[in-house]
């Protein structure tokens, strides 16, 4: 037999001399014990003695050494309850009632352990109940809870059977999931009678299914079986909810009937006709779970609502309880009431959820069961319930189930297995798409996400989760990214047993051209009418990237002076010294980038008036509010009269030979003044004004003309 020598399970017997041979033989018959279990009780050490002296008194220490910690609850000082210490002489075990005392985590003592043997000379002991820490078994190559036995006495007793092996840890909890709960836009409805099975059913509500299956036969215990001795309850889970948005509630069965019960309970979702279920006392027994009442946040304490009844009753279950859910979080335990120990059983539970619609992301939540009371605790203690265990992730049961791909069962599938997208730097923002699918039955619930390998916030999704067949959209914008490569992982998750998708995502960054000034169009800075340009005058230059650094204007290489410019617009001075050319080639360079050459026409004179430009005799702006009087001066401010030769104007039709003044606007770069004194004989509320400019009187040319209000008597 297999055992593992950690710390030695030695038994020392000091009996009184006597001249028979008293053999005794050790044995154990080792269960399966839970993996997860941090109190499990170990097979039952039996020792089978015989041919020794009819009637014998016999006393001794008796030592235990186990290969993982001792977990049975301790008493007053360091001695350990719980664990039933038997001798059998014929008449029955008779309880022996020396104190076992634990003088290490792994050794338990009995120091003057008294017992009888029989008028043959016989006598069976027994201990039963040493509870250990199984979990820690699986830092054992062979995975077994050893021991091993040393027997002396004086006189000396002849002793076999000295290696043992009293447990085989296995896994034992197993959880299927037909689905998560996503929480919707739409809600879920709220059943009529938030206290019956079929009226959720009835309702619609949504739900998904939680299923938990055994590791082996025996592994959930009702605390009337095997590993219910000296125990606080049978076996429990305990099921935590997490993630719901404010005004969730979630319902669940108050009792479950498992596999193997007249009818099981079901939502319908997992292979089983939906039913609150059906239950019959009796017989071997078949899988029932009961809600605890008042259990703590690891599952301990409390009472089990139901109880079975009398062998041969029969009840139909329909009973609901709903789940407390403060802060979106909460948790359920459930207790085996009863099970069938020759049979591998199973049971499963609709959780109900009830939920107003909503605005917003639909919200992700998840769910997770295990053994209950949870504990981290592998040692004897005062006070920590018998028993308890660690908290395992239990791995899927659909291979214990044979389900495993069913149809009820739905599959994540993802079209596209990678993304690859290339953009310029600064570039607006462009999209791909992602297909998600469900090939197979049941619900698909899904949730996007992204983690960036480098740089951050590029990427974003719509929707980020959804019900079966979907699209994804991904937004990439470039942003102020560098150029270069960027790499992301879009992660589909429709939960674990649905499966999970990870699509890499590559965006390359290529450098953005280099801005090129363009000119659009070169106009006079006053009417910003094409046409002729005047040196000395003027001019707004229209066009594209003129941002850049270096801003230059040239004619002919010869540069103009800048008054203004932004990214659209330049206003310059043109060149006095290009006097009589009648053309010149314009270039416009930014950032050390030229624009393409362009063809602008000169003149000696190209007038244009200013708008806002006519301003009255007392300063003031002309117009509507503030004509002009008749007989008095106006000011004209204007560009493109810069030439050689006279400064005429024109008003209402007229030309006028000789202004009051024509000439340089004194402190405006560029800018030419002419004053007018109005007629005195002005019919109606405004003349049409120009300004003109040529070689002589006779040969002008003349700016559009403009309206200057007057004012009348």
């Amino acid at each position: 037999m297999s055992y593992v020598l950690g710390p030695l399970f030695a038994l020392f017997l000091m009996a009184s001399a006597w001249a028979q041979t008293l053999t005794c033989n050790a044995a154990a018959q080792p269960p399966l014990v839970r993996q997860e279990g941090l109190a499990e009780r170990t097979g039952d050490i039996v020792f089978t003695c015989s041919g020794g002296p009819a009637n014998a008194q016999v006393k001794g220490n008796l030592t235990l050494f186990l290969s993982v910690n001792i977990t049975n609850r301790l008493g007053s000082g360091n001695t350990v309850t719980g664990v039933v210490f038997t001798a059998d002489n014929g008449s029955g075990p008779k309880a022996i009632n020396t104190p076992g005392v634990l003088t290490a985590a792994s050794t338990l003592v009995y120091n003057g352990a008294a017992f009888t043997l029989s008028s043959t000379g016989s006598v069976t002991l027994r201990i039963a109940n040493l509870r250990a820490d199984a979990s820690q078994a699986s830092a054992f190559p062979s995975a077994q809870i050893g021991v091993m036995l040393s027997f002396t006495s004086a006189p000396a007793v002849a002793f076999s059977g000295s290696q043992l092996t009293v447990g085989t840890p296995q896994t034992g909890l197993y959880v299927g999931f037909s689905s998560k709960i996503v929480c919707s836009q739409g809600g879920s409805p709220l059943a009529r009678n938030v206290a019956s099975f079929a009226s959720f059913l009835s309702a619609g509500s949504a739900f998904n299914t939680t299923r938990v299956t055994e590791g082996f036969a025996a592994d959930f215990d009702p605390l009337s079986g095997f590993q219910g001795l000296n125990a606080d309850s049978g076996t429990r889970f305990i099921v935590n909810y997490s993630g719901f948005p404010i005004g969730a509630r979630l319902f669940v069965p108050t009792v479950v009937a498992g596999s193997d019960a007249a009818q099981p309970t079901a939502g319908g979702d997992f292979g089983l006709p939906a039913s609150g279920g059906q239950y019959v006392a009796g017989g071997s027994g078949s899988l029932l779970l009961s809600l605890v009442q008042f259990a703590d946040s690891q599952g301990a304490g409390g009472t089990p609502v139901y109880t079975p009844g009398p062998p041969g009753s029969s009840v139909a279950l329909d009973a609901m309880s709903e789940v407390y859910l403060p802060n979106g979080s909460g948790s359920i335990v459930y207790e085996v009431v009863d099970a069938n120990p020759f049979i591998q059983e199973s049971a499963q539970f609709p959780t109900f959820l009830a939920l107003a619609p909503f605005s917003g992301a639909d919200v992700d939540t998840s769910e997770e069961v295990f053994f209950a009371p949870t504990s981290s605790v592998g040692t004897a203690t005062v006070a920590d319930p018998i028993p308890r265990y660690e908290p395992y992730p239990p791995p899927d049961d659909c291979t214990l189930a044979r389900d495993c791909g069913a149809i009820y069962f739905p599959v994540l599938k993802v079209i596209e297995s990678s993304v690859e997208l290339t953009a310029q730097a600064g570039s607006n923002p462009q999209a791909a798409f992602v297909h998600v699918q469900n090939p197979s039955g049941g619900v698909l619930r899904w949730t996007a996400t992204v983690t960036y390998q480098n740089g951050s916030g590029w990427i974003s999704l719509s929707p980020s989760s959804g019900i079966n067949n979907g699209s994804i959209q991904l937004i990439i914008t470039p942003g102020t990214l560098s150029p270069g490569t960027y790499q992301a992982t879009l992660t589909i998750d429709a939960d674990p047993f649905a499966g999970i998708r990870n699509i890499p995502i590559t965006l390359t960054i290529t450098p953005a051209p280099t801005p090129t000034p363009t000119v659009s169009s070169v106009v006079n800075a006053a009417t910003f009418a094409p046409g002729p340009l005047a040196p000395g005058s003027l001019a707004t230059i229209l066009g594209s990237q003129f941002s850049g650094s270096n801003l230059t204007v040239n004619f002919d290489s010869t540069p103009a002076q800048i008054l203004f410019s932004n990214d659209t617009q330049i206003n310059l001075l043109v060149p006095a010294s290009l006097g009589s050319k009648t053309s010149a080639q314009l270039i416009v360079e930014a950032g050390g980038i030229s624009s393409a050459p362009q063809t602008v026409a000169l003149a000696p004179f190209a007038p244009g008036i200013f708008t806002p430009g006519v301003l009255n005799q007392d300063f003031s702006v002309n117009g509507t509010a503030h004509p002009a009087a008749p007989a008095s001066i106006i000011q004209i401010f204007a560009t493109g009269l810069s030439g050689t030769g006279v400064i005429t104007a024109q008003m209402g039709g007229q030309p006028v030979s000789q202004p009051y003044y024509g000439g340089v606007a004194p402190g405006l770069t560029g800018v030419q003044q002419v004053d007018l004194i109005l007629p005195q004989n002005i019919q109606g509320n405004s003349i049409a004004v120009a300004v003109c400019g040529g070689a002589t009187p006779d040969n002008v040319i003349c700016s559009p003309t403009v309206q200057v209000a007057v004012s009348q008597p």
